[in-house]
């Protein structure tokens, strides 16, 4: 429930970006650059909460994030001064950070060996995304703030965090102390620095999708927001049926083919909603774009954990290096839109949408390939 809970959020502001965007007095350069700043407190987060979840267990830090998220989204639902608003995201999306890598470590102790159940259990993310971005497109629409979205969110993540730290969840007990910066060593000992370069650019075009997508629908194509808002519940969806029903058997070929297929038809879909002359075309390009990209995020967590007792530090390093393509994702494409218009920065989510397709591929003898055969 937790990971429903966390995509709730994320479908949320999807849908309400060019709202909170125009609450913040930014242009669309100055929004990318404030997700930006604030996915860089995510990253970091990722990189001490796998630490701390080794330390003290996932049950103990689950609990604890989840308590500080609550309190920075309420915060933010109240807040009305631009500065002080802006502030309160970052904080937000970096306890997000911290809830987002307790839960990626807790999947991954316990189904990091069965790559397709854990591609399953993600499409908990992605149902409660298309909750968010349904739930926030009816409160715009019937004129009413989507501060609403954040304060029932933070209500209910007070809720799991009682439940979370009575509960035993994988990982959960007491490990070894590491070090609070993260093991990123691990990752060049362990051969995972191009799993992990291609989870950075997954993640910026799972992001981007998400939040430029809609936005391009909203704003470039005038579909408005009953389009804009319905082509994200869609692709939240579609996202979480793919994940849920194709991901035992993505899985079962191994993840490296299920990054190929997933990310090829992301390029297609991401291309198509560029492309498109009209709106309904473009939400056809939004639904396959989300539903392709969706699959890399888990198969890759799993790969990274795959074989390992206490993934934590591990996951967690991997999952920055997510972060750091959210980050990344944000700040190029809002300033290229800006530069020569919104159509054309999609046009850089689908080459690396490409990029990540192809790249398995060239992995002869890595650990990802391998998993192929197996």
């Amino acid at each position: 429930m937790v990971f429903a809970l966390f995509g709730m959020f994320w479908g949320g502001w999807a849908v309400a970006a060019i709202d909170i965007e125009h609450a913040l007095h930014l242009s669309t350069g100055g929004f990318g650059l404030l997700l930006s700043l604030s996915l860089i407190g995510g990253a970091s987060a990722n990189f001490v909460g796998g630490a701390l979840c080794e330390r003290f267990g996932t049950s103990q830090v689950l609990g604890i994030s989840l308590v500080t998220w609550a309190a920075m989204l309420l915060l933010g639902s109240a807040l009305r001064m631009s500065i002080a608003l802006e502030l309160a995201i970052v904080a937000m999306v970096l306890n997000a950070g911290l809830v987002d890598v307790a839960i990626n470590v807790a999947a991954a102790a316990s189904l990091a060996d069965r790559p397709g159940k854990l591609v399953a259990f993600h499409s908990r993310f992605n149902a409660g995304a298309a909750v968010g971005a349904a739930l926030t497109g009816a409160l715009l629409a019937a004129h009413i703030s989507w501060r609403w979205t954040w304060a029932a969110v933070a209500a209910a993540a007070v809720v799991m965090a009682v439940t979370a730290r009575r509960d035993s969840l994988p990982g959960a007990v007491r490990g070894e102390r590491k070090s609070l910066l993260g093991d990123v060593s691990l990752l060049r000992r362990e051969r995972l620095l191009p799993l992990a370069a291609t989870f950075a650019l997954a993640a910026m075009v799972e992001g981007g999708i998400d939040l430029w997508g809609v936005l391009f629908l909203r704003t470039q194509l005038a579909a408005g927001l009953l389009v804009g808002a319905g082509g994200a519940v869609l692709g939240y969806s579609v996202a979480a049926i793919a994940r849920s029903v194709l991901g035992p058997r993505v899985g079962h070929h191994g993840p490296a083919r299920g990054v190929v297929i997933g990310a090829g038809v992301a390029a297609s879909g991401i291309a198509l909603l560029a492309s498109a002359p009209v709106d309904a075309l473009g939400a056809v390009g939004l639904v396959l774009g989300a539903g392709g990209i969706s699959m890399c995020w888990p198969l890759l967590v799993a790969e990274a954990g795959r074989g390992r007792e206490r993934a934590g530090a591990v996951v967690g390093a991997v999952s920055a290096c997510g972060y750091l393509g959210l980050v990344a994702g944000p700040a190029i494409v809002g300033w290229v839109a800006d530069v020569v218009g919104l159509r054309w920065a999609l046009g850089i989510l689908a080459a690396a949408a490409l990029t990540v397709a192809l790249i398995p591929t060239t992995w002869r003898g890595s650990r990802l390939r391998d998993a192929t055969t197996r």
